[in-house]
């Protein structure tokens, strides 16, 4: 499980007038998703919070498909560490598909971020010419909507493809209507749709993504809204949260657009060490600062945001932690 490279040191303080204990330095190997996107970030963030403790210590991120097959890869030796989605972490305690059979030996450390609302973003002509100005608006009038969501079989397609079956529509109906549905990566699909190649890219992503930028370059866009009946659904199935965009959140956007947003969170094997999950947790509570500077959109994250979720038991080393720090 955990490597820990050097028995505890000791430091001369700066003016030489004593010794003090330096915490072990630890060497993890966190399971995140694809390369060069916001969970290798939050990798790197992780990286500098065990560091700021230990400059020995490191977090090595390994690229994965997502939070299914790191839950996967805690069984074993692979993961010491894993970013996962509340909704993914559902599925592997109720044993629901992609897993055989239910998967429960995993706790939770943290919550990194809960603010990745659902966004069904539709380009101006269409929404104009086809009256479309909530997800509702789509299975009403049948239009020839030519969609893109996510890589098959993760979690933000799964939700965009259940988001619909909620209203009574699948795939097939969209290509009966003259429409297609396909399945890509933020990349592609911005590419998609500024080349006019595509209508709609829906995706659980941060307010202000690069990618939703990218598209709204050269292509005047829209920000669908997600009735309550799919935002419900949704809760129960995946564990999201109402979430409502600002008005502001876009130069586009005059209004604001509910929907809402999956949480993702930093979880352990549940055989984790107590102690060596308490000294992550507490970590990353005294220098949630480091986590913060990731990325603009992190730092909305505080220290009880790290406790916003009820779907993962949490490690007792890291209910430790936040007892300690008063936030439990």
């Amino acid at each position: 499980m955990i490597k820990q490279l050097i028995t505890a040191g000791v430091i001369v303080t700066s003016l030489g007038l004593g010794l003090s204990a330096q915490a072990e330095p630890f060497n993890e190997n966190l399971c995140g998703g694809s390369p060069n996107g916001l969970w290798q970030l939050l990798g790197v963030g992780m990286d500098g919070v065990l560091k700021a403790e230990n400059p020995n210590s490191s977090v090595t991120y390994q690229t994965s498909s997502g939070g299914f097959a790191n839950i996967i890869q805690m069984q074993g030796d692979t993961c010491d560490l894993a970013i996962v989605h509340a909704g993914e972490a559902m599925k592997a305690i109720s044993g629901e598909p992609p897993f055989p059979k239910a998967v429960n030996n995993f706790r939770a450390i943290g919550v990194l971020y809960n603010w990745a609302p659902m966004q069904w973003v539709l380009t101006q002509d269409f929404s104009d010419e086809y009256g479309i100005h909530s997800l509702q608006d789509i299975a009403d009038k049948k239009p020839p909507l030519r969609l893109v969501l996510n890589r098959k079989g993760i979690l933000p397609s799964m939700v965009g493809e259940s988001s619909l079956e909620a209203l009574g529509v699948t795939p097939d109906d969209i290509e009966s209507w003259g429409g297609s549905v396909v399945y890509q990566g933020s990349a592609v699909a911005t590419e998609l749709v500024q080349n006019r190649r595509a209508d709609m890219w829906a995706n659980e992503t941060f307010v202000g993504s690069s990618a939703i930028s990218g598209m709204a370059e050269n292509r005047p866009m829209t920000l669908l809204a997600v009735p309550d009946s799919v935002i419900k659904a949704m809760e129960e199935e995946y564990g999201d949260k109402p979430y409502t965009v600002p008005a502001d959140a876009y130069t586009w956007l005059d209004h604001p657009v509910q929907t809402h947003t999956a949480a993702a969170m930093l979880v352990a094997p549940a055989t984790m060490a107590d102690d060596e999950a308490y000294r992550i947790t507490k970590d990353l509570i005294e220098h949630i600062d480091v986590m913060q500077g990731v990325h603009p959109a992190m730092k909305q994250l505080t220290p009880e945001t790290l406790l916003e979720q009820s779907v993962v038991e949490l490690h007792p080393g890291a209910k430790r932690a936040y007892e300690e720090a008063g936030l439990l």
